[in-house]
């Protein structure tokens, strides 16, 4: 069934609307293409919650914020090097059981080469898949192997997912003609991405051979790390960096609001309409054209962890982990945040730099 914004775009020709017009309708679509699509990908993994379903959204949001759905070829690689990627993950986290030693020493290299490929443009969901399993894995598959594998499972099921409802949206939203591309990030001379890779690297792999040193057995931590590390890769400044850790202050205090109404009133149907609402809200944020527009988008990202995460939790002791969920974010988002912070003070440069 067509959309109201596609009607009104069939009565009158692109080439006859005004500039303002044109670029209203262009926003318009983004938005429904957002903010449904991210609605969709967040009750699919709610409704069927299957492990680490509530980390589908991070991998559909990139797709949505592109000006067209990736052709069906470029669909099949990048389902196929997920799986291929996450199996890779899961025979090194069970190496990394087997040879501790060569595991965090094979990691740090591991880990450069992730931030190196992300920092010249490499693909974001690869890049999120390759952090998350060499963050998680390892840790996990020092107690179940099991459940280690159902985790590798669950990313290529959040990727194949996220591409379906890509295409789903791309079609009942289409690009217009006339849209632009989304603005690329500046391009860094060579010696800028080794030390901004350098410094990723210390961030993640510090906490990686803590958290595997001790044994420590929350999974969701490093989970948030490799998100937030994630998001400060994509930083063009230190004021940016501190500009995230303030998005998702805010995203705690919308996912605890979310949580709380959803406590009162435990229907799907009212988790569909509130969420709808929230992310359309989050999605008109986004697509602003402000420049602090790209901290909403990491803002939604913790708001649909925080609140997917907990979901599972509704019931006596739903507030309780609620709570933990929240601490363990806040303290993943401190961490990054200050160890990045310290460390581009330490050691100078300009974030951002072009080339040319």
């Amino acid at each position: 069934m067509p959309t109201d914004v596609a009607v009104e775009l069939e009565a009158v020709p692109e080439q006859d609307l005004t500039a303002e017009t044109l670029a209203k309708q262009i926003r318009h679509r983004r938005i429904g293409r957002m903010g449904f699509g991210i609605t969709l990908t967040f009750l699919i993994a709610m409704a069927f919650d299957w492990t680490l379903a509530y980390l589908a959204p991070c991998f559909v949001t990139p797709l949505l914020q592109s000006r067209a759905a990736p052709s069906f070829s470029t669909a099949v690689r990048v389902l196929l090097a997920a799986v291929m990627l996450m199996l890779l993950c899961y025979l090194g986290a069970g190496f990394a059981g087997q040879f501790p030693v060569v595991f965090l020493l094979a990691l740090i290299p591991g880990l450069f080469w992730t931030f190196r490929f992300s920092l010249r443009g490499g693909s974001l969901l690869i890049v999120l898949l390759l952090l998350i399993g060499f963050m998680l894995l390892p840790m996990v598959a020092k107690y179940s192997t099991q459940v280690a594998w159902d985790m590798a499972a669950s990313f290529v099921g959040n990727i194949a997912i996220s591409l379906v409802v890509t295409y789903l949206m791309f079609m009942f939203f289409p690009a217009l003609p006339s849209e632009p591309e989304p603005a690329p990030k500046p391009r860094l001379a060579a010696s800028e991405i080794d030390r901004q890779a350098w410094i990723m690297t210390a961030v993640t792999g510090s906490f990686t051979w803590a958290y595997f040193s001790f044994d420590w057995t929350n999974v969701h931590t490093p989970i948030y790390i490799a998100i937030y590390i994630h998001q400060l890769s994509l930083a063009s400044s230190l004021k940016v960096t501190k500009g995230i850790l303030g998005a998702n202050i805010i995203a705690g205090f919308v996912a605890m609001v979310l949580y709380t109404l959803l406590v009162m009133a435990p229907s799907f149907a009212f988790l569909a309409a509130l969420s709808l609402t929230v992310i359309l809200v989050f999605a008109r944020l986004i697509t602003s054209g402000a420049a602090w527009a790209p901290l909403a988008g990491f803002a939604l990202s913790s708001t649909l962890i925080l609140l997917g995460s907990a979901m599972s939790s509704l019931g006596d002791s739903g507030g309780d982990k609620f709570t933990d969920r929240l601490g363990e974010l806040g303290a993943a988002a401190l961490y990054a945040v200050a160890a990045m912070y310290v460390l581009q003070t330490y050691f100078p440069g300009k974030l951002g730099v072009s080339e040319n």
